[in-house]
């Protein structure tokens, strides 16, 4: 096992961006589970936005965006998905996609109590993204039954990997599949089929991917299976989504098929929507230091305008 202690070296930064160190919080699940978040606080009446990470990700890929949304005085609260970055406890593993959702939707109740009054805006990264287009339909049903009835502003997806070019063999399928139905298999750990190329062309972020100890390489069988369960319901879940939407795409992305995600995003039926597509950027638009610059513009003139500053 990696040793999280030791963790990764530090975030690499991006010209003209000013890193702001977060705070490392842990939060309740409703299974009595703790979970890492990394917090930048910010200012009182501006928007506050909930950052869920990716298949391999971890919070801190975020470090330099959250940095630039923080300086402008927003509040970003970056979780660390059960099973992956801070979080030792089943590392690779998710029993159910449920499990999931339900983090999600205690940590947003919280969020939002702890600011009372403020817009929320949910961002979910490449994988991150399918749990945040479910959480944002109009007729979403928690996992808890109780009504989310959280003032959620807008929905943001970062090069979401609602539908990928990258996929294991029949072969493996039927192994992990098969490996989740019996005891002694669900918890069996397979490769995920990325590599560190497919996520940034930026030579100095690859060096950092390389010796990120936080990265997660492999899943579990369940972890797979709940995966696609999840992709399948995120695939259906576009002409729900009535809430403001930007989608912030990769143009030479490696993972995401961009064609599919266009006819998604044509779908829903948001009356205030974006695509933004940056050419030749790979998919890790956050460590794209031609495009960055750019992208957090974008980024943060669209939370702005969807969620004014509250008096």
């Amino acid at each position: 096992m990696k040793d999280l202690n030791s963790s990764s070296s530090p975030l690499p930064p991006i010209a003209g961006v000013v890193q702001t160190a977060p705070t490392i919080e842990w939060h309740r699940t409703s299974d009595d589970l703790q979970l890492a978040c990394r917090t930048w606080k910010g200012k009182v009446g501006f928007p506050v936005i909930v950052y869920l990470h990716g298949i391999e990700g971890h919070s801190q890929w975020f470090e330099n965006t959250a940095s630039v949304l923080n300086h402008l005085g927003m509040t970003v609260y970056a979780p660390d998905r059960r099973g992956s970055g801070l979080n030792p406890r089943d590392r690779g593993n998710l029993s159910s996609y449920k499990t999931y959702l339900a983090d999600i939707e205690v940590f947003l109740r919280k969020v939002s109590f702890d600011h009372l009054g403020h817009s929320l805006i949910v961002l979910g990264n490449c994988w991150g993204a399918k749990a945040a287009s479910l959480i944002c339909q109009s007729d979403y049903k928690p996992t808890s039954g109780q009504e989310l009835n959280l003032p959620i502003a807008g929905l943001v997806l970062c090069s979401p990997g609602i539908y990928t070019k990258i996929d294991y063999g029949m072969g493996t399928k039927f192994q992990i599949a098969y490996s989740s139905f019996v005891d002694s298999g669900r918890n069996r750990k397979w490769p995920i089929p990325l590599e560190i190329e497919m996520l940034t062309n930026n030579p100095t972020f690859q060096g950092y991917l390389k010796r990120d100890n936080l990265r997660l390489t492999e899943a579990t069988a369940s972890f797979f299976v709940e995966s696609f369960k999840l992709g399948k319901l995120a695939e259906k879940a576009s002409p729900s989504i009535e809430m403001p939407l930007l989608v912030l795409q990769a143009g030479s992305d490696m993972i995401v098929d961009v064609d599919k995600l266009q006819g998604w995003y044509a779908k829903a039926k948001s009356t205030t929507k974006d695509l933004r597509i940056f050419p030749d950027a790979s998919h890790t638009l956050d460590f794209d230091s031609t495009w960055f610059k750019e992208y957090a513009h974008v980024l943060s003139e669209w939370i702005l305008a969807q969620c004014p500053v509250v008096t």
